[in-house]
């Protein structure tokens, strides 16, 4: 993730900074300069870059918490939804004492799918702590 953002404010440190993006990604095709800001939010300035409020800054997320989001949001719901899959037989032979018809193998996975989407949310609302992001380079 890159994004641009306005300094709003530093730190006496100059470690972190309120920043508040600019959300430009509807106006690509677009000439009109229609571009608006976004909620400010805390970025850390690990290298110490000489920044004050109003400077332009490129904001990017540590390529860890990119790495876990990808685990938590993309990965984890498909190996429910295939870990679904393949109980659907147990689990049909285990109550009706036959094997399970395609429906409850769609229906197996749709609950999978949808236990482990909650799962995430869940974790990422109350118990996960999201990284700050970095202040990487100044305009």
């Amino acid at each position: 993730m890159t994004q641009s953002a306005e300094v709003i404010s530093v730190s006496p440190d100059n470690k972190e900074a309120q920043v508040c993006p600019i959300v430009t990604e509807a106006c690509l095709s677009c000439k009109e300069g229609c571009a608006r800001r976004g909620s400010p939010f805390a970025a850390l300035n690990p290298q110490g870059l000489g920044i004050k409020a109003g400077d332009l800054v490129r904001i990017t997320a540590s390529q860890t918490a990119e790495g876990l989001q990808a685990i938590f949001s993309l990965l984890m719901p498909a190996l429910f939804a295939v870990a679904a899959f393949f109980l659907a037989n147990p689990i049909s032979r285990a109550l009706w004492q036959r094997e399970s018809a395609e429906g409850f193998k769609a229906l197996c996975v749709l609950i999978g799918i949808l236990f482990s989407g909650s799962l995430v949310m869940a974790l990422s609302r109350f118990r996960i702590r999201a990284a700050k992001p970095i202040i990487d380079k100044v305009f």
